[in-house]
């Protein structure tokens, strides 16, 4: 469960540089990898079979990358609420997220401006393993709807 309401509206106005982001939590376990799996349709044995991603050199299965952009998209949607908007996402995978870790997602605010008419807040948003440290750091730019008439654009 996520910490913020999606139905709820968060303004610009209201969002400060180095504002933390806490976003949600998951346990790597085997009906995560089976949801995992099954959604994306990625058939590929270093997903759900442990032998053979050891045989590949790996230390576990791991999370593919629509798994990897589900979970900080979902940090960002959530949090923008939902008159917000993603407008830019990049991630860098720097290390696997695998079987038996507890990933959380989070993002915290590096800035705010106002460009084209346009509310925006710029993140840097991470995926972090208590098995590995950071494996996905990211940026991300929402666009926000602004309390001020004129200001903005929603």
């Amino acid at each position: 469960m996520s910490s913020f309401d999606y139905l709820a509206e968060r303004y610009w106005d209201d969002v400060a540089e180095g504002d933390e982001v806490p976003g949600f939590r998951k346990t790597l376990d085997a009906t995560e990898m089976v949801l995992q799996v099954s959604g994306s349709q990625d058939w590929n044995l270093v997903h759900h079979d442990t032998d053979f991603a050891r045989d590949s050199g790996m230390q576990d299965i791991f999370y593919n990358t629509g798994w990897t952009t589900g979970m900080l998209g979902r940090v960002l949607t959530d949090w923008a609420g939902r008159s917000g908007w993603v407008e830019k996402l990049s991630f860098q995978m720097r290390g696997m997220n695998t079987g038996g870790a507890s990933v959380r997602a989070h993002a915290r605010v590096s800035g705010k401006r106002m460009e084209d008419g346009r509310a925006l807040v710029d993140l840097d948003i991470f995926l972090e393993s208590d098995l590995a440290g950071v494996t996905t750091p990211g940026k991300a730019t929402v666009r926000l709807p602004v309390r001020q008439a004129g200001a903005g654009e929603r």
